[in-house]
């Protein structure tokens, strides 16, 4: 009975190739270019060889591949696939920024309830406690506390700066696409 199933599965698996169909090729009226395991009724569908690479059609509409005035597809192709891969590489990096932001919010707020309840004294000091507000122009935060300050404000300007590159980048694909592609998502 094993070997009735192992015989059944092998021929089931030589004879796979045999299901799969054509892929056909073709160009709607509005020149885009559709791929379908089906032919297309009243199209130019081609099929394609399936071991043959799939390469997009060239556009015969001048000597560089683009009509006076506009970008070829291939070419408004390829900086879309460039803008998408940089947007993508901004909300990388804007998420890196934001979580570094909690962690040093964290550490800041941990630190600061450590100097409070430093000020109230502790049976280190003998109960004696320090001043809870400083004299005008004493910085009583520690040297951690003021290099992570420094660092969260640094930050915080990066992540800035990431979103107004963000917003020129949706400005330049809205300009060059003629809308804003529907992969587009705004930054936060």
């Amino acid at each position: 009975m094993r070997m009735i199933g192992l015989w059944t599965l092998a021929l089931l698996a030589l004879a796979t190739p045999g299901w799969s169909g054509d892929i056909y090729r073709w160009t709607d009226a509005a020149g885009n270019v559709h791929y379908s395991n089906m032919d297309a009724d009243g199209s130019d569908a081609t099929p394609i060889a399936h071991e043959a690479p799939v390469t997009p059609p060239t556009d015969e509409v001048g000597g560089d591949g683009a009509a006076e005035g506009t970008a070829a597809p291939g070419e408004l192709d390829t900086f879309s696939a460039g803008a998408s891969l940089k947007r993508n590489a901004l909300e990388r990096d804007l998420r890196a920024s934001q979580r570094r932001l909690r962690e040093i919010d964290s550490r800041l707020a941990t630190l600061a309830r450590a100097r409070s309840q430093n000020a109230q004294g502790s049976a280190a000091t003998g109960g004696v406690g320090t001043r809870s507000a400083a004299p005008q122009g004493v910085d009583l935060r520690s040297e951690e506390e003021r290099t992570l300050a420094t660092e969260r404000e640094q930050l915080t300007q990066h992540a800035d700066q990431v979103r107004n590159d963000a917003a020129k980048l949706r400005e330049e694909v809205t300009a060059r696409l003629g809308a804003t592609p529907p992969w587009w998502i705004d930054l936060r």
